[in-house]
């Protein structure tokens, strides 16, 4: 259905405009009728509104909102932000035309055929939606208590206004608590069993490195505002080095770029190490004072030789000789990591082995010099407890737990054969109780997690009742039971911290929920009180929540006039050198046994990887190691996962479902520029999983790699097979703390 905003915009030649100089469209072709918009307190009609973008991006950038009589006409990035400073990404360019796109849902749905590709849906009141949702899922909760019920959600709207209901809604129940481990969790290890933590400095001290290394990331993807840090470094005499097995744009402007080949990040790391130590280019003053286990670690380097990192790595010894010299010769280095590098099966060893690094050659605690993984010193500022209701569980109440990246295992029928002998569902790789329901919200599993075909087999059982939440119908959205229609960034206030620099953020109404849509924080609480729930924390406003979870340096009165606040964090970032490991040092060797099993894996730097590891000590499976291609799968810069993806500012604008194919491998597979392919995956259960991509034929990744964009829905795929990547991905997890595996994945390429 689209929108006919003559029938409530008075404003619409204003946002026309808007959308013209931003090389947007919009249609009134639709005159479908539609539903009378509701009406919670409007903000003032005209005005230029602080927002602040909610996706999962470090950025958070502070967004200035301009209505005319109540529509948005424009969004801009706030010039006085930092981080910021004047101007969105692309993706905050097509603010508008995601907000007031005629894809939107308009008003609950249920639905009225079969679940899958294709669903049909007939509009219902909200009053029915509550009812008969409320009435379902009390029935699940009675039969089998509320750890049958599943709230799925990330990487959508975050925030405390966005996921306050929520999170109180799914505590008050007691459902199963889902491990959101999809990110960057086996970093959060990989980097604490060496340092202690996994936060550094702040972005924003880039500007001051004398040398800055950015190993597996891609900011222009990721974190584009930090770019101009990096090049302001770079204006002042500073080398860039990167490390990736991709072709970034900045691997591509880079001093010195090494491209391993991919899941031999420690690998490189020992060699990189053995040149500082062979050209006494370490700090021993440094090692002695603050460093523990230094001698555990001169004995793993000297089992490699460099002819054997060189074979292992693909990147030649006077390469990485050059970085090693380059890094340590910088008065003064800072190394950021990114989280792709991480989601493979030994992504966790590979994050604990780059920080040596930084620690041979003292490159902590001073100006300019650090490792950035993932600061989340902002989010101190807020009363986590108060705005999820923690106290509203139940103290009786058992709650267990599923992983996000392996749902599609928790999911299954409860007559599912496993190979191993068991049966039904499991959540880390033991069996679990059926999950009954599931709520989505925030995010779109079958685009965005991995092994998507066993996802589905979950979501087609009719024993599962499905409600889904979102402002699009999304692939997922076609198996749902009920549609409910959410409301975009502007149309709530919200509050959100950054995850890179050290900013937590006011975000302010700036116009009306459009059509029926409401924010999730009103949908979960009028969920609530339709299942009989009467505790006041569903009667709190968004206003008051945000106000009472807030706890920072300045009162929320003035956080709603300044727009933002910083906690304090001590500069240059430990620049005592007291680090949070069991020694008070960095350590070289983890002893804690906390991190990782050091009976299977080494822990001074482990070099195995997915092809060399054997599965019980997560490596691949040989059905997996006998396909052809490692496939990597990254961010693309116009996408936030598979947010934006039907987007038509975006959409068309790149190749969603194309596969990149280096030229030599090309030209053995006899595969040619525009080519339909096919790439075939082995999956769980001994599935032979296959999608049908575009070839392009292009040095993305060194042979034997291939590349395609991450998070494609199969419902635009252009060539109309119904396929996408996260079909093909692995879903088993990391080797600490249960992360995602997308990067564990080998395929075959052949002629479609």
């Amino acid at each position: 259905m689209a929108m006919n905003r003559r029938s409530f915009l008075k404003g619409s030649s204003a946002f026309a405009f808007s959308a013209s100089i931003m090389g947007c469209s919009s249609s009134d072709d639709d005159n479908t009728t539609e539903p009378p918009v509701t009406e919670p307190p409007t903000p003032e009609p005209d005005g230029v509104f602080h927002t602040t973008c909610p996706r999962n991006c470090g950025d958070r950038c502070s967004l200035l909102v301009s209505t005319k009589d109540g529509v948005a006409v424009s969004v801009s990035g706030d010039p006085s932000h930092p981080v910021t400073a004047g101007t969105p990404c692309v993706k905050g360019h097509a603010y508008l035309e995601s907000i007031y796109s005629p894809d939107r849902i308009q008003q609950p749905m249920k639905r009225v055929g079969p679940r899958g590709p294709g669903a049909t849906f007939e509009p219902i009141s909200w009053e029915q939606a509550n009812s008969e949702i409320a009435a379902k899922l009390n029935e699940v909760i009675d039969t089998y208590s509320g750890n049958a019920i599943v709230p799925y959600f990330y990487s959508g709207y975050s925030g405390i206004g966005a996921s306050s209901g929520a999170n109180r809604f799914f505590n008050r129940i007691a459902s199963r608590n889902l491990q959101r481990n999809i990110c960057a969790s086996a970093g959060y290890s990989g980097m604490s069993s060496i340092l202690g933590e996994f936060s550094g400095p702040s972005p924003e001290d880039y500007v001051n490195t004398k040398c800055f290394v950015s190993w597996g990331t891609n900011e222009q993807a990721t974190n584009i505002h930090h770019l101009k840090f990096i090049n302001e470094a770079r204006d002042k005499g500073a080398k860039v080095l990167v490390v990736n097995p991709a072709r970034t744009p900045l691997a591509s402007q880079a001093d010195i770029w090494l491209q391993p080949t991919p899941g031999t990040d420690a690998t490189l790391v020992i060699g990189i190490a053995k040149i500082l130590i062979e050209e006494s280019l370490h700090d021993t003053g440094f090692i002695e004072s603050y460093t523990q286990d230094y001698d555990a670690l001169l004995a793993r380097l000297e089992e490699f030789t460099h002819e054997q990192i060189e074979a292992e790595t693909g990147v030649s010894k006077s390469q990485y000789q050059s970085f090693a010299r380059a890094y340590a010769g910088a008065e003064c280095a800072m190394i950021r990591i990114g989280y792709g590098l991480q989601r493979t099966l030994n992504g966790g060893r590979m994050v604990k082995a780059i920080p040596t690094l930084a620690a041979l050659t003292g490159n902590i605690g001073k100006v300019g010099a650090g490792v950035v993984y993932l600061n989340t010193q902002a989010g101190g500022l807020f009363d986590w407890a108060y705005s999820g209701g923690s106290h509203l569980t139940p103290e009786d109440a058992v709650r267990d737990t599923v992983n996000i990246s392996e749902i599609g295992k928790s999911l299954l029928p409860e007559d599912y054969q496993h190979e191993d002998g068991q049966v039904g569902p499991l959540a880390f790789d033991e069996p679990c109780d059926p999950i009954k329901a599931m709520i989505v919200y925030s995010s779109n599993p079958i685009a965005i997690a991995p092994d998507a075909d066993l996802i589905e087999i979950g979501l087609m059982r009719d024993d599962l009742f499905l409600v889904g939440i979102d402002l699009f119908q999304t692939d997922t959205m076609d198996y749902v039971d009920y549609l409910l229609p959410t409301s975009s960034y502007i149309e709530q206030a919200n509050m959100i911290d950054s995850y890179h620099c050290y900013y937590a953020k006011h975000s302010t109404q700036a116009i009306s929920p459009l059509y029926q849509s409401k924010p999730d924080t009103i949908i979960f609480q009028d969920l609530a009180k339709a299942m009989g729930y009467s505790d006041p924390e569903f009667s709190e406003s968004i206003e008051d929540i945000l106000r009472g979870t807030w706890k920072g340096n300045i009162s929320y009165d003035e956080l709603c006039v300044q727009n933002w606040d910083s906690p304090v964090v001590d500069y240059p970032f430990r620049k005592n050198y007291d680090f949070p490991t069991p020694s008070g040092k960095i350590e070289f060797k983890d002893t804690s046994g906390t991190y990782f099993d050091p009976e299977k894996f080494n822990p001074v730097i482990d070099t195995g990887t997915p092809e060399s590891d054997d599965f019980v000590t997560k490596g691949m499976t040989d059905d997996e190691k006998s396909r052809e291609f490692r496939l990597l799968s990254p961010a693309h810069p116009k996408l936030s996962n598979s947010q934006w993806a039907n987007v038509k500012y975006i959409e068309g604008t790149f190749p969603q479902h194309m596969v990149y194919i280096h030229p030599d491998d090309a030209m053995r597979k006899g595969i040619s520029d525009g080519d339909q392919v096919k790439l075939t995956a082995s999956r769980y259960g001994q599935r032979d999983v296959v999608i049908q991509y575009t070839a392009r034929v292009e040095a993305m990744t060194p042979a034997g790699t291939i590349f395609a964009w991450k998070n494609a829905w199969k419902k635009l795929n252009e060539n109309g097979s119904g396929t996408a990547i996260n079909q093909l991905t692995n879903s088993e997890l990391t080797d600490m703390n249960f992360g995602s595996t997308f990067h564990s994945t080998r395929v075959d390429i052949a002629l479609a």
